[in-house]
C-alpha cells in the first residue's frame, strides 16, 4: 500500500463526513482494518492505493477517485492477465458534473479524478477528490479468508470514501481552480476469481449530495487505455511509441469501449495482434435508483493533450459529458500511429439530487483474448449487475501447502471445501471434487489430476475416483492437511505454479462451477531438500553458467541468477575471485529464505498474484551482483560455505560465462 498525507481543511466537509461515517463503519464489519473516521478538521487523511489481485484483472485502485498508477511504477496499473507484464491503462478517474449552488451562487461544476497528464506524474495531484477515510477496507465472501464478512458481495470487496471537499486543485493539466459541487463518493469494487467473472473488476460509485440540491448530474469514467509489454522496457515509464499503438472500438449495444495493441497500420494486416494478445475495455453497467433506460449515454473521445483548452474549464468539460452522443472511433484521427485517443464514458442526467440523497453508477473494467471473449465477459458481468450481484458460487478452493523436493513437488491440501454450504443452489452441500493444476507459465496452468466423490449423490461427473488414493493426513506448521499428491519428473531450479480448485455438482439451472486458481496459486521451485543429498557437499548449477540460462532468458541483468543447493540450514556463503578478493557474502537461513534479493526469483512489486515462492530450504539464488553493486564478470570463481551449526567449511568452484547485457 502506498500512502501520503493530505490535510482536511473544511468544517462543512468534516460534519458531512461524520454523518456518513456510521454507514461506512457498519458496512465494513468483518474487514481486516477498522475504519478510522473523525469530524475534526485537524485529522490527517491518507491517500491509499491497493491492487485488486484476486483475479485476472490486476488494477490499482485508490481512495481519491483515481484508477491506475500513471505508469509511475512497475507494479500493475491495469495488468491483464495479472502476472503477464501486459499493461493496458495509464490512468483513469471518476468525473461528476452538475448544475450546482454554493455561497457564491449558481455554477456549472465538474469534479475530475483524472485528466490528460504525462505518464509518471503524481496520481494524487491528478485528482480533485480528497480521501474521506484513512484506508481502503476489504471484505470477502470466502469463509476461510481472514477478511470474511457476511456483508461481503464478492470474493474481494474493496471499499473507500472520497469527496470533492475541501477544494483541491488538480495540479496536472487543469486550467482553473476547483469549485466543489459537494459530493461524498463511496467506491466499492467487486472481484471474483472463477468462471468468466475472473476477467472483470466492478466499480460501484455511490454518489451522495452533502450540499445544496444538484441538478442535471452526469457521471463519467475517464480512462487512458494503452496496451504494451512492460517486460520489454529496461527503463520505466515507457516512451512515446507505447502510446501510439492503440486500436479502439465502441460497442454501443454493450456500452463497451475497448482497446487493443496494434503495432502498425493498416489494420489488421500489420497490427501483430499476438504481441500483446488481449482486448481490454470499460463497460457502463447501469444506474440506480433510476434505471439506465431513463438516461442518455455519452462516449467522448479525443487525442491525448494535457492542458488542451477544449476541456480546460468545468463548463467545457460538462458540455463534453452531457452531449449524449457517441464519438466515431473509426475516424482516421483515432487510428494507430495517427492519434493517441483517450475516452470518457458518461451517463445522465440525474434530474435532481437533494441534500442527503444518493445515486449509484456501476462500471466494469473487462478483458478478453478475442473480440468475442471480451464481449461475452461484458455480457456476463452485466448479468451479475442485473441480478444485484447475487451470483451462483462454487465451493472455495482448499488451503494448499507445497513442499519443494529434489525434482518434485508435494501438494498438500485440506478438506475444508467439503463442509462449506452453498446458499446459492438447491443442494446445500454440493461439493463434488478437486482439480490439481501445474504449469511453468503462471497464466497457463494445466490440469494434472482430478479426484471426486464416489458415492451418491456425488457421482455424477464421470470420474468417481474417491479420495483414498491421496488421503495422507499430514500436519505442517500446526495445520492438518488431509490429502497429498506428488508431482515428479520436474526440473530443479525452474519455477512452477501450482493450484488446487474445488468444483460442485451443478444442477438443472447452472452448470458445475469451479473455484478460481488464484485463490491458492503457489509458486514453487524444486531442488534437493534437507536430507535428500549427502550432507557436506554444496552444488552450484548450472555450472558453468552461460547467459542466458534456461530459466531466465530475455531478462535484465538483475533478473539473472544461478543456484547454490544442499546448503546447511544456517550458514554464511562467500564468493571469491581466484586471487582471493571477496566478491559477495550473505547469511543464509533456509527456513525463512524465499528468493529475496534475486529479482528473477522473487520480485514483490510484480508477484502480486502469488505469495513468495516455496523453496526447498537448502537452496539460494545469487543474482551475480557483487557486494559493490556491479554485475559479476566472466570468470572462474571460488565459494566457501560455513555451517553455523557445526562450523564445518565447504569450498568449491564455478564458472560464469557472460556477454554484454542491457541495464540493471
Amino acid at each position: 500500500m502506498t500512502r501520503v498525507s493530505a490535510q482536511l481543511g473544511c468544517a462543512t466537509f468534516a460534519l458531512a463526513l461524520a454523518a456518513a461515517a456510521g454507514a461506512h463503519a457498519a458496512d465494513a464489519r468483518g474487514a481486516r482494518h477498522a475504519p478510522v473516521v473523525s469530524a475534526t478538521t485537524a485529522d490527517s487523511i491518507l491517500f491509499a492505493v491497493r491492487t485488486v489481485d484476486n483475479n485476472q484483472m490486476g488494477v490499482a485502485i485508490s481512495n481519491y477517485g483515481f484508477i491506475g498508477n500513471s505508469f509511475s511504477a512497475r507494479s500493475p496499473s491495469m495488468e491483464y492477465p495479472l502476472g503477464s507484464k501486459f499493461e493496458h491503462m495509464v490512468r483513469g478517474g471518476l468525473w461528476i458534473g452538475a448544475q450546482a449552488v454554493d455561497d457564491s451562487g449558481a455554477f456549472v461544476g465538474v469534479t475530475t479524478g483524472a485528466l490528460d497528464a504525462v505518464n509518471g506524474s503524481s496520481a494524487q495531484q491528478s485528482s480533485e477528490f480528497t480521501p474521506a477515510d484513512n484506508a481502503i477496507l476489504q471484505r470477502s465472501t470466502l469463509i476461510h479468508d481472514p477478511r470474511y464478512s457476511k456483508q461481503a458481495v464478492s470474493e474481494l470487496d474493496n471499499i473507500s470514501l472520497f469527496s470533492d471537499l475541501p477544494a483541491k486543485r488538480n495540479s496536472v493539466g487543469n486550467g482553473e481552480n476547483h469549485r466543489p459541487i459537494s459530493v461524498l463518493v463511496r467506491q466499492v469494487n467487486y472481484a471474483w476469481s472463477f468462471s468468466q467473472f475472473q476477467h472483470s473488476v466492478v466499480f460501484k460509485y455511490v454518489i451522495k449530495n452533502i450540499g445544496p440540491p444538484l441538478a442535471n448530474v452526469w457521471v463519467g469514467l475517464y480512462t487512458e487505455l494503452a496496451s504494451g509489454n512492460k517486460a520489454e522496457y529496461s527503463t520505466w515509464p515507457p516512451g512515446g511509441n507505447w502510446f501510439r499503438k492503440k486500436y479502439v472500438q465502441y460497442d454501443d449495444s454493450l456500452r463497451l469501449f475497448r482497446e487493443h495493441y496494434c503495432e502498425l497500420p493498416p489494420i489488421p494486416i500489420n497490427c501483430n495482434w499476438n504481441h500483446v494478445p488481449y482486448w481490454v475495455g470499460v463497460k457502463l453497467l447501469g444506474t440506480h435508483p433510476d434505471p439506465i433506460s431513463t438516461k442518455q449515454v455519452t462516449l467522448a473521445a479525443w487525442n491525448w493533450s494535457p492542458g488542451d483548452t477544449a476541456r480546460a474549464t468545468d463548463i467545457k468539460r460538462y458540455k463534453v459529458m452531457s452531449a449524449g452522443t457517441a464519438a466515431d472511433m473509426n475516424d482516421p484521427m483515432f487510428q494507430p500511429f495517427a492519434g493517441d485517443p483517450v475516452d470518457l464514458v458518461c451517463v445522465g442526467p440525474f434530474t435532481q439530487i437533494n441534500p442527503g440523497d444518493s445515486v449509484v453508477v456501476d462500471y466494469a473494467l473487462v478483458g478478453g483474448v478475442e473480440v468475442q471473449d471480451i464481449q461475452d465477459h461484458a455480457r456476463f458481468i452485466q448479468r451479475a449487475f442485473d441480478r444485484d450481484y447475487i451470483v451462483p458460487v462454487p465451493p472455495p478452493s482448499p488451503n494448499l501447502k507445497v513442499v519443494a523436493r529434489d525434482r518434485a513437488l508435494d501438494l498438500h491440501w485440506d478438506d475444508f471445501p467439503e463442509s462449506v454450504p452453498d446458499s446459492t443452489g438447491p443442494v446445500p452441500l454440493d461439493f463434488e471434487g478437486y482439480r490439481l493444476y501445474l504449469g511453468e507459465d503462471r497464466n497457463n496452468l494445466h490440469r494434472i489430476a482430478q479426484f471426486d466423490e464416489a458415492f451418491p449423490p456425488h457421482d455424477t461427473t464421470g470420474f468417481n475416483t474417491g479420495f483414498a488414493g491421496v488421503h495422507r493426513d499430514t500436519t505442517i506448521d500446526g495445520h492438518l492437511y488431509n490429502y497429498r499428491y506428488t508431482v515428479t519428473g520436474l526440473r530443479n531450479g525452474f519455477k512452477y505454479f501450482a493450484a488446487i480448485t474445488s468444483y460442485d455438482l451443478g444442477n438443472v439451472q447452472i452448470e458445475s462451477l469451479e473455484s478460481g486458481v488464484s485463490q491458492n496459486k503457489v509458486e514453487a521451485i524444486p531442488a534437493p531438500a534437507a536430507g535428500e543429498l549427502a550432507a557436506g557437499k554444496v552444488y552450484v548449477f548450472p555450472n558453468p553458467y552461460r547467459v542466458e540460462a534456461k530459466w531466465d532468458q530475455g531478462k535484465q541483468v538483475r533478473d539473472h541468477y544461478l543456484w547454490f543447493t544442499n546448503l546447511p540450514q544456517r550458514c554464511t556463503l562467500r564468493v571469491y575471485t581466484l586471487s582471493g578478493d571477496l566478491v559477495y557474502q550473505t547469511e543464509f537461513q533456509g527456513s525463512s529464505y524465499h528468493g529475496e534479493g534475486a529479482r528473477g526469483v522473487y520480485d514483490p512489486a510484480s508477484e502480486l498474484d502469488v505469495s513468495a515462492p516455496t523453496l526447498s530450504g537448502t537452496t539460494f539464488a545469487w543474482n551475480m551482483i557483487t557486494k559493490e553493486g556491479q554485475a559479476a564478470a566472466t570468470g572462474l570463481y571460488m565459494y566457501s560455505v560455513e555451517d553455523h551449526t557445526g562450523g564445518k567449511r565447504t569450498v568449491g568452484k564455478f564458472l560464469i560465462v557472460k556477454s554484454d547485457r542491457e541495464g540493471f
